[in-house]
């Protein structure tokens, strides 16, 4: 909501008995002068329209949880997430009664496309593998409730974000060290995801200026051939040394901050304290939230190392298993662009591996957005755009130096 300006206030807020101030100035005559105040705050319908959609968010968010409590057969975990389905409800209600408080219906209830994707896939592969998609999720409802507490300048609007903000900073925690414990880490999606993108990318287009230069079925199978198993090697490689540097680095810090703990654990706890400040949480719930991860000190020192590095410490990751899978993905992905000059001749067999890469990268695009949670229209095409135009330029330069060597 943008800043009030200097203005005299002729339309009425959709709640008064709710507004409070907004910052900003406004000017107001009485009594033979102009007196300076302080312009009212008022909902917008932008505003209403976001509460809608949170509460929407919150009822789907209970459905989600539910099913996957009843999806899972670790019964520890499925009571974590049932509770987490309870404290849902719980901000579903909070956002209705602030609707009611506005005079608006509550909106009618729907599942909402990531978490029904989330559902079908936990009932597909297993609880653990969607872990790390729902604590994207918590990380994305997090964002989105502080960047409204900033706005919302409202009483009733800063009372439920008191309530809410602790809770959903805690879940975004707990999720968190569940996908660790089970070994759903991102870092393994990450990793697949980074082999097959490159290896759809890289490959359709130097076969693509192999076949814009040679117009040789033969040297485009020889040269596909020999960058797919290249690739794989190099990119295997690499996964391998950058995910064990950084495994190296956290082990290193995380053990330092467990010694802190243990001797000088009030240190720390400020030093956590500030950094929820920072975030945006007020002093008096950034502690709320500490005094909770107090409560389990493997909680605590996993928040020290979450606020570090993004994530939690990953004890169990191993950057050999991370490197396999980002070498094979990218053999796997990169052997799409090559097989149709086994079936075709060049003409039929660029625009055969053109099309088939095509489609390959926007379904890589959309599944990268399930992981990521961004749109799913828009990672689709991003992926799409990056591969064709790594093609098309390959391609040009092939024609280029085909023309000139030829």
């Amino acid at each position: 909501m943008q800043r009030a300006q200097l203005r005299r206030e002729t339309r009425p807020p959709i709640a008064p008995s709710i507004s409070i101030s907004r910052r900003g100035r406004y000017w107001a005559a009485g009594r033979g002068r102009v007196a300076v105040g302080t312009a009212p705050f008022q909902w917008t319908d932008s505003d209403v329209r976001e509460i809608e959609a949170n509460y929407v968010d919150e009822r789907s968010s209970l459905w989600m949880y539910q099913s996957l409590a009843n999806a899972d057969r670790n019964p520890t975990r499925a009571a974590l997430l049932r509770q987490l389905a309870s404290y849902e409800e719980r901000h579903a209600a909070l956002w209705a009664g602030l609707l009611t408080k506005l005079g608006r219906p509550l909106p009618r209830e729907k599942r909402e496309l990531d978490h029904r994707l989330i559902v079908a896939m936990a009932r597909l592969l297993g609880v653990g593998v969607v872990l790390s998609l729902v604590h994207r999720n918590e990380v994305d409802g997090v964002e989105k409730y502080r960047d409204q507490a900033r706005r919302w300048q409202d009483p009733d609007a800063i009372q439920l974000f008191k309530s809410i903000l602790p809770d959903e900073i805690a879940h975004e925690i707990e999720t968190a060290n569940e996908a660790k414990q089970v070994g759903a880490k991102g870092s393994s999606l990450r990793s697949l995801l980074l082999g097959a993108i490159d290896g759809f990318a890289s490959t359709v287009a130097l076969t693509t200026g192999v076949a814009g230069a040679t117009r040789a079925d033969g040297t485009v199978l020889i040269a596909g051939t020999a960058a797919v198993v290249a690739g794989a090697l190099s990119m295997a490689a690499s996964e391998y040394v950058s995910v064990k540097a950084e495994h190296e680095a956290r082990v290193a810090q995380t053990r330092m901050d467990s010694e802190a703990i243990e001797y000088a654990p009030d240190t720390k706890r400020d030093e956590l304290v500030r950094d929820y400040v920072a975030k945006g949480l007020s002093p008096e719930e950034a502690n709320r939230v500490v005094a909770r991860l107090e409560q389990d000190p493997q909680q605590f020192l996993n928040a020290l190392t979450a606020d570090r590095y993004g994530t939690s410490p990953e004890e169990n990751e191993r950057p050999g298993r991370q490197g396999l899978l980002t070498g094979v993905s990218f053999a796997l992905a990169g052997t799409v662009p090559v097989v149709p000059y086994l079936l075709f001749g060049i003409p039929a067999a660029i625009a055969v591996s053109v099309l088939a890469t095509a489609v390959a990268l926007f379904l890589a695009g959309l599944f990268r957005a399930l992981s990521s949670l961004h749109p799913f229209l828009q990672s689709g095409l991003e992926m799409l755009a990056i591969g064709m135009g790594a093609a098309a330029g390959t391609f040009l330069v092939g024609l280029v130096l085909g023309g000139n060597f030829a």
